[in-house]
């Protein structure tokens, strides 16, 4: 089999197996494949109950990997996130205890519940993939992939993510409720399998250590090149928009339209791959001049001034 349609084949059994438990949320599916095969991170955001855990765990489970949990909540220390130094009475000496930050994947449940403080103890995590302590840096396991949750930052005893860190956030996807029959379909389900989570599991470690190679080797034409840097330079003209896309964003528009050529089994960009990732990578990093209260309103504003950038520049042919 073709190596990159080997990533896609293996896509595809992800997904059909998640929805042997969850309804529907394809577009949160890819964007967590996206996030494993370049190796960024996640931010699912939506109301509490839309299944943002479960869809995590889900994952995890279906690939096999390492999987911790951390609920963020306001009196959550950085070092209950990356460990700490502990006296280790058997040996009468000091000793690293790892957290629960050293996983494959790692769950930051309702992030946005935490002081800012335990949140900035995310940012080497996220961009270094270590962790230091004591001047000593801990190397996390590979591959290494943060899925955080976060609800309205409306809502009571929540405190807004810093520009920083959103910005470390590859994707950001937003969970809206189902329709009628969707949910009909969540009842059925959980009537049937309840909260366990018993999926089947569809790759190894060595098959994604392969998968995330591949990603890395996947062709992108210079053209490609210029018209993402055009897409992200446009987001600093528009008079909307009071802070634009910066070249970190560019980055990870490349990494994330890569992930999504392997997803359909190619070895290269295509204009249409940019496009498919755009909203999904720039959403969280613009801030609009004229920011309405209401989170919903916020959203579609955001969108739509997207959707206008990617018709205002021209693809390459």
């Amino acid at each position: 089999m073709n190596n990159y349609l080997f990533i896609k084949d293996m896509a595809e059994k992800l997904t059909s197996n998640i929805h042997e438990i969850i309804v529907g949320m394809d577009e949160a599916i890819r964007s967590l494949l996206i996030g494993l095969l370049v190796e960024g991170h996640i931010l699912l955001e939506g109301a509490p109950g839309t299944a943002k855990t479960y869809l995590a765990r889900a994952f995890s489970n279906s690939l096999g990997l390492e999987f911790k949990r951390v609920q963020f909540t306001s009196d959550l220390m950085p070092s209950d996130i990356t460990g700490s130094i502990v006296y280790n009475r058997v040996s009468g000496s000091l000793e690293f205890r790892p957290g629960p930050i050293f996983a494959n994947v790692v769950l930051a449940d309702e992030i946005n519940r935490a002081s800012p403080r335990s949140q900035s103890a995310l940012l080497e995590c996220m961009q270094e993939k270590q962790v230091t302590v004591e001047g000593v840096v801990y190397p996390l396991p590979k591959p290494f992939l943060i899925i955080a949750t976060q609800n309205p930052i409306e809502l009571e005893g929540t405190y807004p993510l810093p520009e920083a860190e959103l910005d470390r956030f590859l994707i950001r996807v937003f969970i809206d409720y189902l329709d009628s029959s969707s949910e009909i379909k969540i009842l059925e389900k959980k009537q049937l399998h309840g909260e366990k989570i018993e999926v089947e599991k569809v790759a190894d470690l060595k098959d994604i250590l392969k998968a995330i190679e591949l990603t890395r080797r996947v062709y992108v034409d210079k053209s490609i090149l210029e018209y993402i840097v055009k897409l992200g330079q446009q987001t600093r003209k528009r008079e909307e928009i009071l802070l634009g896309v910066s070249p970190r964003g560019q980055v990870s528009l490349l990494y994330a339209s890569k992930a999504a050529a392997v997803l359909e089994g190619k070895p290269y960009v295509t204009p249409d791959h940019v496009k498919s990732v755009v909203n999904l990578v720039f959403n969280h990093r613009i801030i609009l001049r004229s920011r309405s209260s209401n989170p919903i309103t916020l959203r579609r504003e955001t969108m739509e001034l997207l959707e206008e950038i990617i018709e205002e520049v021209e693809p390459p042919r």
